[in-house]
């Protein structure tokens, strides 16, 4: 039960996070670490479970990231909330299947590369709504953003994704040496 209560608790923060580092808060920085608890959340979960924690954070970070959409409608909101956490839901998905069969310099590409195609599917299947593309919380962080020059917003979404994996990787290995 505990257990469960930790995972919900880091998924929350996770989507506080994302949504704090999008112009409404223009906390940028939290972008850096937003990915950070979803990666404990999800960690040596079953696929299934991966999914359902990963599109909680979806739903929330969504609900949060297009609120004033209710001022047009509540319901559309709510549906276009829901269908696209789903993309966060795959995302979680993905990281409980690959974190088995990938080695860690494989999975510092990879998985920052699947965020980036699922943001790119998001951006012009179905809806098209490129909307809150992770790359776009950059956007008053001017050292950073200048690689969107030659990359575009996939490559700053791609370095802020590796850097969140790159965290979760030492801060996993810092609990492995501490002594309990």
């Amino acid at each position: 039960m505990l257990r469960k209560i930790k995972d919900y608790f880091l998924c929350v923060l996770s989507a506080l996070l994302l949504i704090l580092s999008f112009p409404i808060a223009n906390l940028w920085i939290c972008a850096w670490v937003g990915f950070v608890p979803l990666f404990f959340a999800v960690e040596g979960k079953p696929p299934g479970k991966a999914f359902l924690l990963a599109y909680l954070v979806g739903v929330i970070f969504w609900l949060g990231a297009i609120y004033w959409l209710t001022n047009v409608t509540f319901i559309g909101m709510l549906l276009l909330s829901l269908y696209l956490a789903l993309y966060f839901g795959l995302f979680g998905l993905i990281i409980s299947v690959s974190s088995y069969l990938l080695s860690t310099t494989y999975y510092l590409l990879t998985i920052p590369a699947l965020w980036v195609l699922l943001e790119y599917a998001r951006s012009h299947f179905l809806t098209g709504f490129g909307w809150a593309l992770l790359g776009y919380s950059q956007s008053s962080n001017l050292p950073i953003i200048q690689i969107a020059d030659i990359t575009g917003v996939y490559g700053v979404s791609f370095l802020l994704v590796m850097v969140n994996l790159l965290i979760y990787k030492l801060l996993k290995e810092k609990n492995k040496l501490s002594p309990v």
